[in-house]
């Protein structure tokens, strides 16, 4: 990818997470990337544009930085427990948290954002299921309720923990991760 669109995107999805959807604007992503409002234009045709591929990148890079941290695990619980790392040590985790949040809220109201929030939902699925069902397949796990419901809880939890980060209820990265930790020993029937 493009240098300088990169830096663009990155600015945006920051502004997203200050200003939100609605709010933020052309210039805020300029003086934040550092580049001119042309600059801008000649990337994204439009400030929606901007946003919703600033979202999709974000997101698609902290896909990205989950699945390699969780690849290399012997074991699916190890490999959860370092997707959790990942998810909870995230250097940007406040605005993470809250460009998520606030592009969940944006969905609500804009039919055209939903798309993006459901492919989000649907890979942090994917990955859930996968770990469970490789945990299921070696006998590590043995479900205290159905792995179906036990992953749709994952996924929950980790909403409910990224709005309370994005809102600054006071939830740290530490709490966060053994919230999920824990949550899923407990659904998830790990096996010592």
């Amino acid at each position: 990818m493009d240098e300088q669109r990169e830096r663009i995107l990155r600015a945006a999805a920051e502004v997203l997470a200050e200003r939100g959807f609605d709010a933020g604007r052309l210039r805020d992503v300029a003086a934040t990337s550092g580049v001119s409002i042309g600059a801008l234009q000649h990337y994204f045709e439009t400030r929606d544009t901007l946003f919703r591929e600033a979202f999709a990148w974000s997101i698609d890079d902290l896909i990205e930085r989950w699945r390699a941290a969780a690849a290399d695990a012997s074991s699916a619980w190890r490999r959860f427990e370092l997707l959790v790392t990942a998810l909870t040590t995230d250097p940007t985790l406040n605005r993470r948290c809250a460009t998520w949040t606030e592009f969940c809220a944006s969905a609500s109201r804009r039919e055209e954002l939903r798309e993006g929030v459901h492919r989000v939902h649907a890979e942090w699925q994917a990955l859930i299921r996968e770990i469970v069902h490789q945990g299921l397949r070696n006998k590590e796990f043995d479900p205290a309720v159905p792995a179906d419901l036990a992953i749709g809880s994952l996924v929950a939890l980790v909403d409910g923990c990224e709005m309370a980060v994005a809102s600054g209820s006071g939830l740290s990265a530490e709490r966060y991760a053994e919230m999920m930790l824990g949550t899923a020993r407990v659904l998830l029937g790990v096996r010592a």
